[in-house]
């Protein structure tokens, strides 16, 4: 394999690929017994057609394909190990020059790195904001406690409102049954909004006993495209009503649920616990701001591909978190009167933010010779365990590769915020 490097503009660099004859010809070879079995051909067992019937059957380039690909990851790796300089920001365009039975010439064209002019990154000053507990903070978390230690009460009488009810329910759409619309004993919080439409206000004012055509509609951005917007009637009968009683917050309380004696003792521990997760909050505030101050005064051309990588991700992201509610990127993109488009437009600033502070810190890295090394691995990773004592061999073969990068980059970024704490100011 020979090559050549052309420097572009825009930050691109070009590597001129040849493989002579005999190299294109082993690759080839090596796409067919790859893909050789996928083949039937009459009078062959399956994965032993010779090649060449192969391609007389399904034509001469039958494998060319799969032998650019091999030929690209073996020799695009092989080359970024010599061109160390050279550091992609994204996969390469890829153009076929020449093909055939002589060989192979194709070119790659790849976006790197961009020069980083780093601005004032050490001896800055950031001031924390002041922290301060407020009764109110206080009580609403001794409400959730209160909460927690609530009972639920059979009553009998008519629903109200925050009252729980075990009922049965089947529902229908147009008088036929659907799926997921039928359960028995569900209990259900009145007001919770749990269920669609006005479903739980229908059931204020049922005793036990009681049955009702409950009449909702489907939204229409519903996550089942066979009953958006479609009007249902659910069949409900309430078997049960329970009345949530709360305990009073007094020195009984703070006896029962914790290890203080009095209710002094309780909100007094509350405000420390408060008080530590606001400082732990503020100071995560405080190092963004410093990241923020060193970022904005650093000059970088961001490449545009990595700008659009880092929307792309987000889009992913925002698809995975929409999912996990039962929602889709389709159904919130017509909710919301949005095109794909506009979303990705609106997170292009964010993302090119996160693409200039990426590189900065890289650039930070490289500068301070900042890195991770064995024993670094090796005392985080037996730390967290807290058990039997690993070697860095027995770490990376516990963690496999993607977990070991994920570890390795999580404590190249400790590192790398310790480095700026210990440089600069944080009041």
């Amino acid at each position: 394999m020979k090559y050549t490097k052309k420097i572009l503009e825009d930050k691109r660099v070009q590597f001129n690929i040849t493989l002579d004859e005999k190299e294109w010809e082993d690759a080839v070879q090596s796409a067919y017994e790859k893909n050789k079995s996928k083949y039937n051909v009459q009078g062959f067992r399956k994965g032993h057609t010779p090649r060449k019937v192969l391609e007389k059957n399904y034509g001469s380039s039958l494998f060319y394909d799969d032998a650019i690909d091999g030929c690209f990851y073996r020799y695009y790796f092989e080359i970024l190990s010599k061109e160390k300089e050279v550091q992609p920001v994204s996969a390469p365009d890829i153009e076929i020059k020449s093909i055939g039975e002589k060989g192979l010439e194709m070119l790659l064209t790849l976006v790197v790195k961009p020069e980083v002019e780093l601005g004032t990154y050490k001896g800055l000053t950031v001031k924390r904001e002041e922290i301060k507990v407020t009764d109110e903070e206080i009580e609403h978390e001794l409400h959730h406690k209160q909460e927690d230690q609530a009972k639920f009460v059979e009553v009998e009488r008519e629903v109200k409102q925050k009252d729980t009810v075990t009922i049965d329910f089947s529902g229908s759409v147009d008088g036929v049954k659907f799926d997921g619309g039928t359960a028995e004993d569900y209990d259900l919080e009145i007001g919770s909004h749990s269920f669609i439409d006005n479903f739980e206000e229908q059931l204020v004012g049922l005793k036990k006993g009681d049955k009702k055509d409950v009449k909702v509609t489907f939204p229409k951005d519903y996550h089942e495209e066979s009953l958006k917007g479609k009007p249902a009637v659910f069949e409900v009968t309430i078997k049960s009503i329970k009345e949530k009683q709360l305990p009073v917050i007094d020195d009984k309380f703070a006896s029962e649920i914790s290890e203080f004696e009095t209710l002094k003792e309780l909100k007094e521990d509350t405000k420390k616990k408060i008080m530590t997760a606001k400082q732990k909050e503020e100071d995560a505030k405080a190092e963004n701001k410093l990241v923020d101050m060193i970022v904005d005064s650093s000059k970088v051309d961001v490449p545009e591909v990595m700008v659009d990588n880092q929307v792309e991700d987000y889009i992913k992201d925002f698809e995975y978190r929409l999912a996990y509610q039962g929602l889709n990127l389709e159904g919130y993109l017509n909710y919301t009167g949005t095109t794909l488009e506009e979303l990705k437009k609106s997170r292009r600033e964010d993302a090119k933010k996160t693409a200039k502070t990426r590189l900065v810190l890289e650039q930070i890295l490289l500068n301070e010779k900042i890195k991770v090394t064995d024993k670094d691995l090796e005392e985080k990773f037996n730390e967290n365990s807290k058990g039997e004592k690993k070697s860095i061999a027995e770490i990376k073969k516990t963690l496999g590769e993607e977990q070991l990068n994920y570890f390795e980059n999580s404590l190249l970024l400790n590192k790398l915020m310790k480095f700026l704490k210990d440089n600069n100011k944080i009041d």
